[in-house]
């Protein structure tokens, strides 16, 4: 049975959609709706100026799998990726993939190149992404110089299966996207669906997914592909332009890794417009463009180092770690990261804005890294983890729910644990220097489901 997947956002009422005319040259105030654009235009939201100075994220393929694209909306027709194996209009599959003349994306209903987006929320997403910047024109998009591929797995009720979105990511992931924002939400998850994921993360991919808008924790009442515990799934909490989590945005220890803006989002919308919405939908885009950023300053990192980079120096406060395995996304900070060591390109952009306390690599401080999966009652239950600025650690003290299960060397990262009892478990990893004082320390949530 086919099980209906909704889009996060369709509940929210907020998207007012504002038109403005599009002049043929550029504006007199470049981007005229950057300042209405907080997480954008606000140097301590989330880095993005900082982030600039580095990488527009020039290049990278990030595939949007949503309601589709408006192809020639002015903010996004020169960043819609090109399919290099097809022959535009000749009426053939030239590169054989069971789509006909696929030039910019397909479309996962009717197996055809039509992506014309029928609702909006793809557009939105789209132009949280990839909104050309500095063309005198609406907003920006945080990677403004990254393609997209739009993926049609949603109606213009913003409803598919299971199935759309299962041969969306594999069709996404066969074009080469190593990015693949997903701001879908379903209560069910399908074979199809977890074989998929794990297609894309066999292959370098990264689904990056919306935790969705329920106000629930989806360790306990799970919403896919967010609660997956595969690896490849990057998974995205919302919060406000104050920092604090958003109302509306699903939480999880285990099964949430961080929040980025979600409120009060303005982006590209349908009809060569603009237009404001709020949720999990718009949050999961910010990180999204944040990977692309990071990937194009550092092509020779796989994704999941990017990912590791993110997660690291996410602005972490006490609220957000009882709900959230990690902070809120601070793409300036990661790109420090990623970029530690190597030349720090100065810019105008970056003299003009001043660095945000703690971005800078050297003062980060350490930082450690928990991955786990979920399993059933009976099984072993393994723990892996990374960590970086912890060399004065000698050993690793793990404790499993309170108790310390094991201490090992700090050549060791690994460890398991056999769990009979179904329910919520913790994972807990301090690293411990040759005084036996603490290092860094670091928590993951996870769940065993029953024998049944």
């Amino acid at each position: 049975m086919r099980k209906k997947l909704t889009v996060v956002c369709r509940h929210l009422g907020i998207g007012l959609a504002i038109t403005l005319a599009v002049p043929a040259a550029a504006a007199a105030a470049p981007d005229p709706l950057v300042s209405q654009q907080w997480a954008l235009s606000d140097p301590a939201a989330i880095g993005a100026q900082e982030a600039w100075t580095q990488s527009s994220g020039a290049g990278v393929l990030v595939a949007v799998l949503d309601s589709g694209i408006q192809l020639n909306h002015p903010d996004l027709a020169a960043n819609i990726w090109t399919n290099p194996g097809e022959v535009a209009g000749n009426g053939l599959d030239d590169d054989a993939n069971g789509i006909v003349d696929d030039i910019h994306g397909a479309n996962m209903f009717t197996r055809s190149a039509d992506v014309d987006d029928d609702n909006g929320h793809g557009t939105h997403v789209s132009g949280i992404i990839a909104a050309r910047r500095g063309n005198g024109i609406g907003g920006s998009g945080l990677a403004p110089k990254a393609q997209i591929l739009p993926v049609k797995v949603l109606n213009s009720s913003m409803a598919g299966t299971t199935d759309t979105l299962s041969r969306g990511i594999r069709y996404a992931v066969d074009l080469g996207a190593k990015i693949l924002n997903v701001s879908v939400n379903s209560d069910g998850v399908t074979d199809s669906l977890t074989s998929a994921v794990r297609y894309a993360g066999e292959r370098g991919a990264i689904v990056v997914a919306s935790a969705g808008n329920n106000s629930r924790n989806i360790d306990l009442l799970r919403s896919y592909p967010a609660s997956l515990t595969d690896l490849a799934v990057f998974s995205v909490a919302a919060v406000t332009s104050a920092g604090d989590l958003w109302k509306g945005s699903n939480t999880g220890l285990a099964s949430v890794d961080l929040a980025a803006p979600g409120e009060r989002i303005q982006s590209t919308a349908i009809g060569s417009s603009y237009q404001s919405r709020t949720g999990t939908s718009a949050a999961a885009p910010f990180v999204a463009a944040s990977l692309a950023l990071l990937s194009a300053a550092r092509a020779d990192l796989p994704i999941s180092a990017l990912r590791d980079a993110i997660v690291d120096t996410t602005r972490r406060t006490n609220i957000l770690a009882s709900v959230l395995s990690g902070g809120r996304l601070d793409v300036g900070a990661a790109m420090h990261r990623v970029l530690a060591g190597l030349p720090w390109k100065s810019t105008t952009l970056a003299d003009a804005t001043p660095r945000q306390p703690g971005l800078s690599a050297a003062t980060a401080g350490p930082t450690l890294r928990l991955r786990t999966k979920s399993a059933r009652a009976g099984a072993r239950v393994s723990l892996r983890w990374s960590a970086r600025g912890t060399s004065s650690v000698t050993r690793w003290r793990v404790s499993l729910d309170g108790r310390v299960v094991a201490t090992v060397p700090a050549r060791i990262a690994r460890v398991s644990r056999r769990i009979r009892r179904a329910g919520l478990h913790n994972w807990r990893v301090v690293g411990l220097n040759a005084s036996k004082a603490k290092v860094v320390a670091a928590r993951r949530g996870f769940r065993v489901r029953s024998r049944r």
